[in-house]
């Protein structure tokens, strides 16, 4: 049966450090990962629900949704451990004070934490995902006072949540939805800005009229508005999770986290204390914590106090053997009483040896071999520490047995002052620890192959043990320590590596992809995982690939070409080796080039409708300048240029319709006008300046009565009709035009007046006559 308590051991890898708290289903504890050096949440199933039918599947299902949420504001989920006294799963360690210490805070600063959490809930409800119980206790704040949404728990249950946050719907018995997670977030800001939930819903517009800061100012509009449709009553008039950050932005919040008080502080790394329920919907505190035992040397093994002080024992062993255990023994000899005379013998005078003393080793030898078998016995002592270095214990079987019952005969015979038999003995051990010294290599060797098969094998207990043996046999092993290191964390390496490989199979591509790479920070030569990841990582990168094309090709038909061009150039970026996203960039340019084209000939033909004939060149230019290949860009630029240039001598004539009198001009003006008579379509532009120059032609065509007065003796003459003569007065037929009058009298200084003939003008006598003498 486990028990749960500070300094207890679970899944070979986490200490529990202190008790968090407990709720209906399960009961929490701090505790220290030893791989990964940090402090994690382990979540224990109580022993009464694992007894349930359908206990342990709930808590799995639970494990199984909080695993699916990577958000930055929802406490992470890692891994799961089906224990045989109940299975348990470690999750982030928040170590913060929960939402209940917003509580009589600016407005501002209290309702900063809400837009994250909203955001959170956003994200969940897109996986459709329903939290259930969005509450105060459910909201922590880690060290920097950043905000997660945790214990998903109700979320894989059937039913529940807290009372106070239910909404209308969640307490007639109705479905979950996002709407209801809303609601309970509405009610979460109620209780922030007012100190608790709204008593009832016609009260709410009251409530929120209600002052909220010190200076006894409401709730800004913008706010009331939120809250009030956060609560409303009908679920479908309540805004999206989405919505409720969004407003909240509007309204001048701006999302972040809080600044904590003192009295609120964050758990300190590596402390461990009793703190109230998890389910608490109030504020909790934390006692003051100590550092958790074994913790003292900042490390993992042998504390330095214990190897000093063990070394330090050990001396004092080796110098009690070498001089005070010989020479006690030796006063205990002197000191010893002489023996008891045998019965019909006589007993030995002072100073006198015993009838056998001459036939025994005198004080002198017996000094000697004494000396002797304490140099055997340091030797002896040496390599017996030499080898116990390299764990003898561990694998010298028999032989290190034999040496030790060896050594110990020899210890009672120093104890009993046989020194001879005594040196005997120890040299006999010497000679037995020998051949250990020989079996040093090959038994780290073998414990080193050994090991390695029980790491491919999977058997973890195998592999720590044997790569514990071989980093025993030589301490100073690099690739020993390393592969102990890779067999201790190989358990969680596997069940992490299964764990992907169950949600590469349910295509969670990025829990997958998170499961390897834990996997791997475990073990980084741990190739099944590698290769996983890289297979995820591919299949990622294949499906983003995949949906960047999709968009590039919907935004394409949408004729939307920049979002295509982005779409294309970041599925290059995702597969640069690949031909598609080039095909589908090359696709963009000539879909914006015929784009181009279409606009540019639909410009020209309204143009051209429009009788702009000139622009119309124009733009029949721009698309033969991108492909000058384009038929009817050729023929609409020959149509308008051959209008153009109609239009121009049009104007021309029209222009100067005094110059239509000559009788050339009138002949090309009639030409042109038969040219256009002829065409098979005229359009209302051209058909007016057509009829304008035939109507300036009969104008042209039609002589005006010009009257001259003269003196009767000038000379007078006009240029391009001829010679009048000497007249009082004389009346001509003139087409309309200008026209020069010369006079000429003998005497007199010659005269040049320049007239115009036109219907439109009044025409007045036209004088000449010479009268100024020379």
């Amino acid at each position: 049966m486990r028990e749960l308590k500070a300094g207890a051991r679970a899944a070979d890898r986490y200490t529990l450090k202190a008790r968090l708290g407990s709720g209906g289903m399960s009961e929490v504890w701090l505790a220290r990962d030893q791989r990964s050096a940090s402090n994690v949440a382990l979540k224990f199933l109580l022993p009464e629900i694992n007894a349930r039918p359908g206990g342990r599947e709930l808590f799995h299902r639970e494990w199984q949704t909080g695993t699916r949420l990577m958000h930055a504001h929802i406490a992470r989920v890692f891994e799961y451990h089906d224990d045989p006294d109940g299975p348990f799963y470690s999750q982030q360690f928040i170590g913060g004070p929960d939402a209940g210490v917003l509580a009589e805070r600016p407005v501002a600063e209290a309702l900063r934490p809400f837009g994250p959490i909203a955001d959170a809930l956003r994200y969940a409800h897109g996986k459709g995902i329903v939290h259930r119980d969005v509450k105060a206790a459910n909201i922590l704040f880690d060290g920097r006072g950043a905000p997660y949404l945790v214990d998903f728990g109700v979320a894989a249950a059937a039913s529940g949540g807290t009372p106070a946050a239910m909404s209308p719907q969640q307490r007639a018995g109705a479905a979950p939805g996002p709407a209801d997670d809303v609601y309970a977030l509405g009610v979460l800001m109620h209780e922030t800005l007012f100190g608790g939930p709204p008593a009832a819903e016609s009260d709410l517009r009251q409530d929120l009229r209600r002052p909220v800061s010190r200076d006894g100012a409401p709730l800004p509009p913008a706010l009331q508005e939120l809250l009030a449709a956060m609560l409303a009553a009908e679920a479908d008039e309540r805004p999206s999770a989405e919505d409720v950050a969004r407003r909240l932005r509007d309204a001048g919040i701006e999302p972040g986290p809080i600044r904590l008080r003192p009295s609120e502080a964050a758990f300190d790394d590596g402390v461990a204390a009793e703190v109230e329920s998890v389910e608490s919907a109030r504020p909790f505190r934390r006692a003051a914590l100590l550092p958790a035992a074994g913790e003292m040397s900042g490390g993992r093994g042998v504390s330095a106090w214990f190897l000093y002080g063990g070394l330090a024992v050990l001396a004092v062993v080796v110098v009690a053997v070498f001089y005070l255990l010989p020479n006690a023994l030796e006063n205990d000899r002197r000191a010893a009483p002489a023996p008891e005379p045998v019965a019909g013998e006589p007993a030995a005078t002072p100073g006198e040896q015993p009838p056998d003393a001459a036939a025994g080793p005198s004080p002198e030898e017996i000094e000697a071999i004494k000396a002797a078998t304490d140099e055997t016995l340091g030797d002896l002592l040496s390599d017996l520490e030499r080898l116990k270095l390299r764990a003898v214990e561990r694998w010298g079987g028999p032989a290190w047995q034999r040496s030790q019952d060896v050594y110990q005969s020899g210890d009672e015979a120093y104890l009993d002052r046989d020194y001879a038999l005594a040196g005997q003995r120890y040299r006999e051990a010497l000679e037995l620890l020998q051949p250990l010294f020989g079996r040093i290599e090959p038994e780290f060797r073998q414990a080193m192959a050994a090991g390695k098969a029980a790491f491919e094998a999977g058997n973890h207990a195998d592999a720590v043990r044997l790569f514990d043996l071989a980093v025993a046999i030589t301490p100073g092993n690099v690739p020993a320590k390393q592969w102990l290191e890779r067999a201790r964390n190989l358990e969680g390496v596997l069940r992490l590596t299964d764990q992907g490989l169950r949600f590469e199979n349910d295509l969670e591509l990025l829990a997958a992809k998170s499961a390897f790479e834990k996997a791997l920070e475990l073990d980084p030569a741990w190739q099944p995982a590698a290769a996983a990841l890289e297979r995820v990582e591919g299949a990622i990168r294949q499906r983003s690939f995949e949906q960047r094309m999709t968009e590039g090709f919907n935004a394409l038909a949408a004729t939307n070409y920049p979002t295509a061009r982005a779409a294309f150039e970041a599925a290059k970026t995702l597969k640069p080796d690949s031909q598609q996203p080039v095909d589908g960039l090359l696709q963009v340019e000539q879909a914006v080039r015929l784009a181009k084209i279409r606009r540019l000939e639909s410009q020209a033909k309204a143009l051209e409708d429009g009788e702009r004939w000139q622009a119309a060149v124009q733009k029949y230019e721009e698309i033969l300048d991108i492909d000058a290949l384009l038929q009817f860009a050729q023929v609409g630029l020959a149509r308008s240029r051959e209008r153009a240039a109609l239009h121009a001598k049009l104007e021309s004539y029209i222009a100067a319709p005094d110059s239509l009198s000559m009788p050339a001009v009138m002949q090309q003006a009639t030409d042109l006008l038969l040219q256009i008579s002829r065409m098979a379509s005229v359009g209302p532009r051209l058909e007016d300046r057509k009829d304008e120059l035939s109507r300036l032609l009969k104008r042209a065509a039609t002589p005006l009565t010009v009257r001259f007065v003269s003196d009767n003796a000038t000379q007078v003459s006009i240029f391009r009709v001829g010679q009048l003569g000497t007249f009082t007065t004389q009346e001509l037929q003139l087409r309309p035009g200008t026209y020069v009058a010369t006079g000429h009298r003998a005497g007199f200084r010659d005269v040049r007046l320049e007239f115009r003939v036109a219907p439109e003008l009044e025409l007045e006598p036209i004088v000449v006559k010479c009268e100024e003498r020379i």
